[in-house]
């Protein structure tokens, strides 16, 4: 007999999205009556909505949508059985899903301005909630002692908002003192996680993509199902041991190349689940145990943050992987709300993972913002670390989506203040090159940056690099002869750093150019 109920992220203390229509869902015995109504903090009826349970034993109501208040009450009554359920301290404001893999996972605890984060002034209007971290259904430990906080809303400052996506408390944090209403994020994410996690398998059924499918198929031949069951169960239970989270977590706040490789001689591989039904990256495996637990809660939009585990031979179709994940969730929410993304951070090399392709990555992310409506994305080539996959400073990553949310999605400052800047053309005169940029007024020269000249198919790098206004110039001990292809290229290698910034602090995104020929 299934349990009347709600979803599990409705709960005291969230935050439903304005000026939309807000989807309530659950699930209750087949044909029984649900009704839903919203009270206002006065206790006043707002909107009352009454369903009827299906044959999947699933029911949903749509509510009128409501302007931005606080402490509203929700009861949800199955008229059938009498049950009643009652939601309080309710918000209506502005809310946002957080989706990715370890980067945008990265607790609030890891990041480089905790000490400073976690001793800001409470803020009451901004909420949040982890969707629980299930590799598969049935699953039920991940998130257990040392990471608590998931599944339920949790207020600034509640006892496990330290294990919350440090990028997205940033930016909620700083679009809530913009908009001055109630701001709710709902972390999905998972680390480690390739973004064919998160889509379902039709994104997956094209002839470009298909060779992730054949690739499970093929894993899948390794065990019979009772000793994948039974691998897959043991490592789990070692994986979600509390104590050994404490053993990865200095990882987290950062170790040397040194303390990697002696971590990594003392702890090997650790337990591994088999690619299977029971690995948290198996095709479409977090779209089923994780989004779609949220699907159809109603959000502004979505941050997404991931990209490192699809470097490598699977980086040439990394565009078309996102592009998917953007349609499919779009289709899913039956909205055509922004996407916004962060690009590959510089990284060279931690544990046993390289940056290979990693440039590539960045070109295809960056197409996907250029190409897909409604999708902008935000370079953050000045904080990776060659030694470290993870940059600790979210603080300033959160900052940089939130002020594409406010210029983008808001309309509260121009694009030209939150966008990084971009190349818009370039000139060569003797032994200089000339470059202007869009998105800057006063770009500087913070520090050392990757830049490549190519003369004739022959690389050099610039002997001197000034910035003025929203020009770089580049000068050269070689003479550049009128007839002469030049290339030139800003960022462009799997590791590389980019310390040319705008009055926003923003780095110029990486470009390869040609200049003449």
């Amino acid at each position: 007999m299934i349990r009347f109920s709600v979803a599990e992220i409705f709960g005291n203390g969230m935050v439903l999205q304005r000026n939309k229509p807000i989807h309530i869902f659950g699930q209750a015995e087949e044909g029984d009556r649900v009704r839903v109504s919203i009270y206002d903090y006065h206790g006043r009826l707002i909107d009352e909505i009454n369903s009827v349970s299906d044959r999947l034993e699933k029911w949903q109501v749509t509510l009128a949508s409501m302007e931005a208040s606080k402490d509203n009450k929700i009861v949800v009554e199955n008229t059938s059985s009498q049950e009643k359920i009652v939601i309080s301290n309710v918000s209506v404001g502005e809310v946002w899903l957080a989706g990715g893999q370890s980067n945008m996972e990265f607790f609030n605890k890891y990041d480089k301005d905790w000490e400073r984060t976690k001793n800001l002034p409470k803020n009451d209007s901004i909420h949040f909630y982890n969707v629980p971290q299930r590799a598969f259904e049935g699953h039920v430990t991940h998130n257990g002692e040392g990471r608590d906080g998931y599944g339920k809303w949790l207020n600034d400052k509640d006892q496990g908002y330290e294990n919350f996506s440090a990028p997205a408390y940033s930016f909620a944090r700083r679009i809530q003192e913009k908009l001055q209403v109630p701001v709710g994020i709902i972390g999905c994410n998972w680390g480690g996680t390739t973004a064919v996690a998160w889509v379902p398998e039709n994104v997956l059924q094209t002839k470009e993509l298909k060779y992730y499918l054949d690739e499970y198929e093929e894993a899948l031949k390794a065990y019979s199902k009772k000793e994948m069951k039974t691998i897959s169960l043991l490592a789990w239970e070692k994986i979600d041991t509390p104590s050994d989270y404490k053993i990865f977590e200095p990882l987290l706040y950062g170790l040397d190349r040194e303390e990697q490789l002696e971590y990594m001689e003392k702890n090997g591989d650790g337990p591994v689940v088999p690619l299977g039904p029971y690995n948290e990256n198996r095709p479409a495996g977090l779209y089923e145990t994780m989004l779609q637990k949220v699907i159809p809660y109603t959000i502004a939009g979505a941050l997404w943050y991931q990209g490192e585990s699809d470097s490598g031979d699977r980086a040439k179709t990394y565009d078309l992987l996102l592009s998917g994940l953007i349609k499919a969730w779009r289709k899913d929410w039956d909205d055509e709300f922004p996407f916004i993304l962060v690009q590959l951070a510089p990284f060279g090399e931690w544990l046993a993972c390289t940056n290979d392709d990693y440039s590539l990555v960045r070109q295809k992310q960056q197409h996907v913002a250029d190409t897909v409506e409604n999708v902008y994305m935000t370079s953050i080539m000045d904080i990776g670390s060659y030694y470290d996959i993870h940059p600790k400073e979210k603080m300033e990553v959160g900052r940089r989506l939130a002020l594409l949310a406010l210029s983008h999605v808001y309309n509260m400052i121009p694009a030209e203040q939150a966008e990084n800047p971009r190349f818009e053309k370039g000139n060569v005169s003797g032994n200089t090159i000339t470059l202007t940029f869009k998105n800057a007024e006063n770009l500087s020269v913070f520090d050392k940056s990757d830049i490549v000249i190519s003369i004739d198919d022959e690389n050099t790098i610039p002997e001197e690099v000034t910035a003025e206004n929203n020009t770089v110039t580049l000068s050269t001990t070689k003479e550049i002869s009128p007839d002469a292809k030049v290339i030139v290229s800003f960022g462009w290698a799997d590791y590389a750093v980019i310390n040319i910034k705008n009055e926003q602090g923003l780095p110029i995104a990486p470009f390869k150019v040609t200049l003449c020929s």
